[in-house]
């Protein structure tokens, strides 16, 4: 008997993941809108700064993303809209997940996306650091 608690004991603890705290992919579903934008000159000391913005982007279940302005690169303007889809990432500190865009100039751009407490940040490439914050609508 003792030896089937420690078969049984090992079984459970080999089986837990380390992802426990990554949110559920469920908590991205549905509309976000922007409130904050990050603006840093190029050494890491920039911060987020609240801006006034009609854009938003929704999620949905089936994968896929539409964003009332460009997927491409950072900006707060709304315009045509632009979908893409997106997938969730395991392992990885910086992001849950990428954004890829249907409309993209180059074919390998994506958008990195990250749910931190209430918030949905979108981190983009770009040579200093660009990312923009938004909150459920």
């Amino acid at each position: 008997m003792k030896n089937y608690f420690i078969i049984i004991f090992t079984f459970f603890l080999f089986s837990c993941s380390s992802d426990d705290n990554k949110p559920d992919a469920s908590e991205l579903i549905g509309k976000w809108k922007l409130i904050e934008q990050l603006a840093d000159p190029g050494d890491g000391s920039g911060t987020f700064n609240p801006i006034t913005s009609k854009r938003t982007i929704e999620f949905f279940s089936n994968g896929a993303v539409i964003a009332n302005g460009t997927l491409c690169y950072m900006s707060s303007e709304v315009g045509e809209a632009s979908s893409g889809t997106y997938l969730k990432v395991d392992g990885s500190d910086f992001s849950d997940g990428e954004i890829m865009s249907d409309s993209c100039e180059f074919d390998e751009t994506k958008v990195y996306y990250k749910l931190e407490e209430s918030n949905l940040i979108l981190w983009y490439q770009c040579i200093e650091g660009c990312g923009q914050k938004f909150i459920k609508n």
